[in-house]
């Protein structure tokens, strides 16, 4: 396993962990479709969350939350609706969330940030 898929796995399995803390339950991981990937479906009170985690090692390629663009957007969106009609789910209640996990390899420390509503 190459070191970029390693590092995303580490942050994808740290957000799963922060979102459950707090009242989150994962449903799914890793959903592919021909379109794109949404890295973690999760529900809370009723509602789906579809949800992007972003991992950085460090600011070179800019913050987490920067990956997050309009190319990005539109494959979790039809991601999405695949991952409904699949699962025969009839509902407008979901929404998109990011998670920005940026690990500091030499604290051995992670700082997770969690926005709702994203797209």
């Amino acid at each position: 396993m190459d070191t970029k898929i390693k590092i995303g796995k580490f942050g994808q399995d740290l957000s799963a962990e922060f979102l459950q803390k707090r009242g989150y339950k994962i449903i799914c991981e890793n959903f592919y479709t021909r379109l794109g990937e949404l890295d973690l479906i999760a529900e809370q009170d009723k509602q789906i969350i579809f949800i992007e985690v972003k991992t950085r090692l460090g600011h070179n390629f800019g913050f987490p939350e920067e990956a997050l663009n309009m190319d990005k957007a539109k494959k979790m969106k039809e991601a999405a609706l695949e991952y409904l009609t699949k699962n025969n789910i009839n509902s407008d209640n979901y929404r998109f969330d990011l998670v920005a996990v940026e690990i500091n390899k030499k604290e051995k420390k992670a700082q997770i940030r969690h926005y709702k509503n994203v797209i």
